[in-house]
């Protein structure tokens, strides 16, 4: 064999030792990706049970009723809810928060931000007051976060069958009347939060008289993305139609059927975050 074959047969070899070398690298290397996406999915499937078990689930109360519907696009979402009663026992607070984005960060910021929300009830601010107050804590905290946040809070007197509400860039709180058949939207008034030092308008919160058997229906935007082409507003054969054909029947059942009529007219509802609280006044 010639000097010159020699050279080529021991550069064969040499590329072979490092092709074998690199396919074994590879292979830790993959085998170290798989190690930590396994953890990072445990890690937020733990994250998610803890969110789950932090938001309320049905309530039975001799004055007030509430059911709730999370479902989660994929296994977190920027969605979290409350329903409270402060010690004063004709008082029903619900709240909804809702923040943009995917993974942990949009979940731990909308938890931070009702966990605010949540001293502010035992305190029982009026909702305007505890918008404001909540502006103020994302803007002095938060303000450089990019994601649109977005939080409504109702005060339901639960002897005199009013609510007051006062919204921040979220979805309108739909009050519903069964016995006319009627949807009324109590639209937010203010702009999302933290984008500016104030956003409280003239008029920073409304109150309405109910009736028994009246109901709220708070939602994400997920359910009105899935209910409407042009989300920011309803449209007659949009959200508050499918809830009109719905709202004579129970409370549970009038849930999953606004849920079963959103995913027929879309079928991308499957990848959107839903997060449905109503409750019925008794």
């Amino acid at each position: 064999m010639s000097n010159c074959e020699q050279d080529e047969r021991d550069q064969e070899l040499s590329d072979l030792d490092l092709v074998d070398s690199l396919r074994e690298a590879l292979s830790e290397a993959n085998e170290e990706l798989y190690e930590v996406k396994r953890r990072l999915r445990e890690q937020l499937q733990i994250a998610a049970r803890i969110h789950h078990r932090l938001l309320p689930t049905a309530i039975e109360h001799r004055r007030i009723q509430v059911d709730v519907r999370y479902i989660p696009a994929d296994t977190l979402s920027g969605d979290y809810f409350q329903v409270r009663f402060p010690d004063d026992p004709s008082l029903c607070y619900i709240t909804m928060c809702h923040v943009t984005g995917d993974g942990i960060a949009p979940v731990l910021l909308a938890s931070r931000i009702s966990s605010e929300a949540r001293h502010f009830i035992e305190d029982e601010y009026c909702p305007s007051d505890m918008v404001h107050a909540l502006n103020s804590f994302v803007y002095e905290h938060f303000h450089d976060v990019e994601r649109r946040i977005s939080f409504i809070a109702a005060r339901i007197r639960l002897d005199q069958r009013t609510v007051t509400y006062s919204g921040a860039g979220h979805p309108s709180v739909l009050l519903l009347r069964p016995g006319e058949g009627v949807v009324d939207r109590l639209v937010s008034q203010h702009e999302v939060l933290g984008k500016s030092p104030t956003i409280l308008v003239q008029e920073p919160e409304r109150t309405v008289q109910m009736a028994a058997k009246d109901r709220l229906l708070f939602y994400g935007e997920g359910v009105l993305k899935g209910a409407v082409q042009n989300y920011a507003s309803l449209e007659e054969d949009g959200l508050a139609k499918i809830i009109t054909d719905a709202m004579s029947s129970e409370l549970s059942q009038m849930l999953d059927a606004i849920l079963d009529q959103v995913r027929q007219r879309d079928a991308s509802l499957a990848k959107t975050d839903v997060a449905l609280v109503a409750a019925e006044i008794r």
